[in-house]
């Protein structure tokens, strides 16, 4: 047991938020009152485009008809494009005007679907032309809905399908993913309502949840009727569907191989449809041949209990004499379909066996002596011998294969990405799968943050040697769009990896782009999705080294990671790349599981989190861009897994229902607090949680069944007025927006405009971090926290959100011992939790 274990996270108290009645006075935005003040003409406007969207269709299947093409499945509804007032108008209400919603656009813009005709929109519009009704003056915030489907092409496609949809011939053979819209409404569930008798509203509840059974029923049912309607479809054209499939709360996706003239049929006037990209080929780091070591190091097993860490990748050396008293080789999977071997084939070296020592080994290959290893690993075989994964693999599949079939591992390391940046409307069905699959199988995947390559001859995904050939410096460069983290690595739930520099190099005709803790010049960054901070970490990649009068660029050993070589038994510094960044990250996880075995996955995530400090002295003055390349920066194994005198963690692990905060109370003794002191004490603070997600929407907020913040007290705030502020603001973090003199001045913060990050919101990300710096004589007698659900698009109110949150306290300079005093003071046994309703 560690000297210094991390503690208890002691609960105060579960405080229940009861809204307020009534809405807000925000002035409306000038087209919605423009609509007001012309309901005749905008109202009019809106049905004559309608009508003529109802005539196009009905024209487009006569045609067909005439011309002997195959039924449009789906025929009977008519798509859509809309925009809305984002302030005022709640998307889902389109239901109510017998539009089904297919996907939620940028800029308010909606893709849907009418299957009455717009019988039920033109009533809702007569009536706020006549200004009739409850809802009269909605239809002022419908701003606009676009004649014809010459958007959908522009809508639907990803943009490098976009780019050649105009000289796709219709003979030509593409690969794509396709993503289908599925989803039925679920009534709202029933709430006591004030003044009803107890006996009136127990039957609710019962009534409700069979309604929420017969429409999951309704929704599989119709789920399986598109995709053999699509099937039936596109098999007239003679497509090959992938028989691997993913099912999402709203959606469906699959891979099928078909012709240019079933494409366009089928993304022109196939109204379900949201999504469709075409396959694009994951990243093969160039690997060359380093110079090899041998170590005279004796290898002892792990031990029984070890964990059992997933590495997805190109398989490995599973004899080679520094990995094989680890690997379970009866337990390894090939998934690839034309090798039928776990063999890391990958010339000069192998990929997926040194992505294995580095998860082994982390950054330190002892050379000589006797080492245990810690961990077992299981081996998931899916990249060729060309490093590269089959078109005939649905990634997104896959990974559900493999989490499904590796039940054993609760870490799964996946050092793959495509070769192009994400995109950033929707999430990826890659990317997804693995939300989805974190969730519910509580599973944490680290993923690499995805390699810019070093040259690629592509305008618009241009390479190292492009970027300095067109004037762009280092590191300013990978602040680029081109240089955006790629699938599947802006998942919400995983850890993403970037690389720094192991060192620098420079001789007469050659330099190194970095130094030590720069970031490397090939890591993709971030933002993530929808503001979400991407990546979370960074470890030692290495970097590559420039011509001093050129743009071309090449290796140089010394500042190479130290990696497990295959074929062989021996080490070198062959490459460099996020691939071998990632597994530095898998390293301290698989220590974390080690070493706490019985603890969920989100803590180890969150203990990484919580261990990672940007490098050199940006983690005291934080900036946008240092938070794009590092994330919060570089993890520590020692922080993560222990304390030290100067040093305390506390930590919680538990649930949280929407509308419920969970409140905690750190007590700092006096003796911390004294007047006089001035010892340099940072405050660290890390949110981790999972939650369903869904993807025809966007934004952290709707992408996500439920969502978590937290917020902490003020300096001298005690813990009751701390806790009545809570609940009063608990649906906006965002409300509370009176920054004073006792505010804590966080780095990041709940408002774009408040941290010294600007720009940056905490819950736009499920990896909440935040941190200060602050004197020990301006501590608090108390330091509180809540941690605050809130309602995204699920309907059950009681859905529980598991997360792990850490506090930390780490005095910076100075010999001033704080763990046993904070730990004698906080030692107290847990409250009955009290439900206060305000």
């Amino acid at each position: 047991m560690a000297e210094f274990p991390h503690l208890p996270l002691v609960q105060t108290i579960t405080g229940i938020h009861k809204p307020p009645k009534g809405g807000g006075n925000n002035a409306l935005d000038p087209r919605t009152s423009n609509n007001l003040a012309n309901r005749g003409q905008h109202g009019q406007s809106l049905k004559n485009i309608t009508t003529g969207l109802r005539d196009d269709r009905s024209k487009v299947i006569d045609e067909r008809r005439a011309a002997g093409l195959p039924d449009l499945p789906g025929q009977d509804a008519i798509p859509i494009f809309l925009q809305v007032d984002t302030k005022l108008f709640n998307i889902e209400s389109l239901r109510g005007m017998g539009i089904e919603i297919i996907a939620e656009e940028l800029d308010g813009f909606i893709i849907g679907a009418s299957s009455d005709g717009f019988t039920s929109l033109h009533a809702k519009i007569d009536k706020f032309i006549n200004e009739e009704g409850k809802f009269k003056n909605q239809a002022a915030q419908l701003w606009q809905i676009v004649a014809g489907n010459q958007w959908r092409a522009q809508q639907i496609l990803s943009e490098e399908l976009f780019a050649k949809w105009p000289n796709i011939a219709d003979d030509d053979t593409l690969i794509v993913d396709i993503s289908v819209a599925c989803y039925i409404n679920k009534p709202p569930q029933p709430v006591m309502e004030e003044g009803e008798e107890e006996q009136h509203y127990q039957a609710k509840p019962a009534r409700w949840e069979a309604k929420i059974q017969e429409i999951e029923l309704q929704k599989s049912d119709l789920a399986d009727e598109r995709a053999e309607s699509i099937q039936e479809f596109l098999s007239v054209y003679s497509a090959d569907i992938n028989p691997e499939s993913v099912q999402f709360e709203d959606s469906f996706c699959f891979r099928v191989t078909l012709p240019g003239q079933a494409l366009k049929d089928f993304v022109l006037n196939y109204p379900y449809v949201f999504e469709v990209i075409e396959y694009v080929e994951v990243d093969a780091p160039l690997i060359i041949d380093g110079e090899v070591v041998e170590n005279d190091l004796d290898i002892v097993a792990p031990q029984d209990n070890a964990p059992k860490i997933c590495i997805i990748d190109s398989g490995m050396q599973e004899n080679h004499r520094l990995l094989a008293p680890a690997i379970l080789a009866l337990e390894s999977v090939n998934y690839d379909p034309f090798d039928a071997t776990t063999a890391d084939l990958v010339a000069q070296g192998g990929h997926g066996t040194r992505v294995t020592g580095a998860v082994l080994y982390g950054e330190d290959i002892p050379a000589q002596g006797s080492h245990q290893l810690h961990c077992f690993i299981l081996n998931a075989r899916v990249l060729n011998r060309d490093n590269m994964m089959s078109s005939q693999l649905y990634p997104p599949a896959l990974m559900g294969d493999i989490v499904y079939n590796f039940v054993d591992s609760k870490i799964f390391n996946l050092s793959i990405n495509t070769t192009i940046p994400c995109r950033l409307v929707h999430m990826s069905p890659w990317a997804a799968a693995i939300d989805q699959l974190s969730h519910e199988e509580e599973v944490l995947f680290i993923v690499s943050a995805g390699n810019l390559k070093k040259s690629t001859g592509v305008v618009t995904n241009p390479g190292i040697m492009e970027h300095v050939a067109a004037g762009r410096n280092y590191p300013q460069y990978l602040l680029e769009a081109s240089c955006r983290i790629a699938d599947p690595a802006q998942s919400k739930f995983a850890i993403t990896v970037g690389s720094v520099c192991l060192g620098d190099f420079e001789d007469p005709d050659r330099i190194s782009f970095g130094q030590r803790d720069t970031i490397s010049s090939f890591s993709r960054t971030g933002l993530g999705l929808w503001g979400g901070i991407k990546p979370e970490v960074v470890e030692y990649g290495g970097d590559w080294v420039r011509e001093k009068l050129g743009t071309n660029l090449s290796y140089e050993n010394s500042i190479n990671p130290l990696l497990v070589r295959a074929g062989g038994t021996g080490v070198d510094r062959g490459t460099v790349g996020t691939s071998f960044s990632a597994p530095k990250v898998t390293h301290i996880a698989s220590k974390l599981q080690a070493a706490f075995p019985n603890e969920s996955a989100l803590l180890y995530k969150t203990l990484i989190i919580q261990s990672a400090r940007l490098p050199q002295n940006l983690f005291r003055t934080p900036t946008l861009t240092a938070m794009r390349m590092f994330g919060y920066g570089m993890p520590n194994l020692n922080r993560a897994t222990e304390n030290s005198e100067r040093r305390v963690t506390l930590v919680e692990s538990a649930t949280v229902k929407p509308g419920v905060a969970n409140l905690y109370t750190i007590y700092i003794p006096q003796e911390l607090r004294r007047p006089g002191e001035d010892f340099d004490i940072l405050i660290e603070v890390t949110l981790c949680y999972t939650a369903k997600p869904r993807r025809t929407r966007r934004r952290t907020q709707s992408y996500l069944s439920s969502w978590l913040s937290w917020e902490s007290s003020k300096i001298g705030e005690l813990y009751d007025p701390f806790k009545a502020r809570v609940l009063k603001h608990m649906e906006d973090p965002e409300a509370d927006s009176v920054e004073d003199n006792n505010s804590i001045k966080w780095s990041v913060w709940s408002n774009p405009g408040w941290g010294t990050v600007k720009g940056l919101k905490r819950q736009d990300s499920a990896t909440q971090k935040d941190w200060i710096v602050v004197k020990s004589n301006t501590l608090p007698e108390q330091l509180s926290f809540a941690v605050i659900g809130h309602k995204g698009w699920e309907r059950d109110l009681f859905e529980e959100v598991p997360f792990s949150f850490a506090v930390s306290l780490e005095v910076l300079d100075g010999e001033l011992e704080i763990y046993e005093r904070i730990r004698a003071v906080n030692q107290v046994e847990v409250e009955q939790q009290i439900q206060v309703v305000i």
